[in-house]
């Protein structure tokens, strides 16, 4: 697992909810290094420290894994379908198309 890719997750969410790491680390019953460290890579939590970290943040724990997990890809399409059908069919094409040109350009790479 990249605890890089990891940590930096739970740091974007962190500060997307408005907690500084201090607030945060008092909730979830953790030194401000712990999470610093987590945030930066150095350290893994475990399962327990993982789950208190997601239900503090109320956020589901593949949105932490997000950057680690391929089945996480296949949800994330899934819901950019949705959001997609959601739109006037213009906009649906529109998107569509650009969609199209970043996956040719990708299978050039």
């Amino acid at each position: 697992m990249d605890a890089q890719k990891v940590g930096r997750r739970i740091q974007e969410v962190r500060k997307s909810r408005g907690y500084t790491q201090a607030e945060f680390a008092q909730k979830v019953d953790l030194s401000t290094k712990y999470i610093s460290n987590v945030e930066c890579g150095f350290k893994t939590p475990k399962l327990n420290t993982f789950v208190a970290i997601a239900n503090a943040l109320r956020c589901d724990a593949n949105l932490l894994l997000s950057d680690v997990l391929d089945v996480t890809t296949q949800q994330e399409s899934g819901l950019i379908s949705r959001k997609l059908q959601a739109l006037p069919p213009e906009e649906q094409r529109r998107i569509l198309r650009v969609m199209e040109v970043m996956i040719e350009e990708a299978k050039r790479k």
